[in-house]
């Protein structure tokens, strides 16, 4: 059963239709990772999908239920999501906005469990976090800041996790660091991952499927080596393109042609 199951939906905002009629099942276990040029969709699904925008028409289903039908705790514990805008306003520590991920499972006046606890310190040092801790969110780097609320979506402990460009701000070392951790959760915990991202090369390696969006509509569903076409990506992107095996792993390696 598709833990995430889109079915003819079409939103956007007043006046501006940004996706329509797009049907998708994410599978768990897998990394699924959507693709497009500026103003395609990709934040738009995601924020349809947490009830941030409103669906015109249409279903979403998550483990079954119409999100429209869940209430926010009920969203929290099923999904979790590390947004792209989000920015730091309050002077708490990075250690502090992490276990705001738990309040889905204890509420916000129940005390701080030694499970809670647990769960905060593996985030943290999943994301490199440990030495940063007692940081000020209000003084750290964009990169630093980028890793704090992927760790704060790792302690919600849910099913479904949704990733908002989680590359931008962090140097190659984080990027491949933090994609290779979410990849990795995805296939031992089971668990279904959604992220946008614009690094076609990153998606080539990390995606275990690839949605390429266009226009508000699904251009191309499926492998790296499916969706990565030296034709599709021309057309998607207008701009030309060489697509070629990667000398490692064999996945697509687009190089744009200038």
């Amino acid at each position: 059963m598709s833990e995430i199951q889109l079915e003819n939906v079409t939103c956007g905002y007043p006046n501006q239709e940004v996706l329509h009629q797009v049907s998708l099942a994410v599978e768990p276990g897998k990394v699924l990772v959507l693709l497009g040029p500026n103003g395609s969709g990709k934040t738009t699904l995601l924020r349809a999908l947490f009830q941030l925008i409103a669906v015109q028409q249409g279903t979403i289903l998550v483990e079954g239920q119409d999100v429209q039908r869940l209430s926010r705790r009920e969203m929290a514990q099923k999904l979790a999501l590390a947004p792209q805008l989000e920015m730091p306003q309050w002077p708490m520590t990075i250690e502090e906005t992490v276990q705001l991920g738990r309040s889905a499972h204890r509420g916000w006046v129940q005390p701080f469990s030694g499970e809670d606890a647990e769960h905060v310190e593996t985030a943290l040092v999943q994301t490199g976090l440990t030495e940063l801790r007692a940081k000020k969110i209000t003084e750290i780097s964009g990169g630093e800041w980028r890793r704090t609320l992927i760790a704060r979506a790792l302690v919600q402990q849910t099913k479904v996790l949704c990733l908002d460009e989680p590359t931008t701000g962090l140097d190659l070392k984080y990027q491949v660091e933090v994609l290779s951790l979410i990849r990795d959760l995805a296939h031992e915990r089971e668990l279904t991952v959604l992220l946008t991202i614009h690094d076609l090369n990153l998606a080539s390696c990390f995606a275990d499927q690839i949605v390429l969006l266009a226009g508000g509509e699904i251009a191309a569903l499926g492998t790296a080596a499916e969706v990565l076409t030296e034709a599709r990506l021309s057309e998607v992107y207008q701009t030309r393109v060489k697509v070629v095996p990667h000398p490692e792993y064999q996945t697509p390696l687009v190089v744009p042609l200038l």
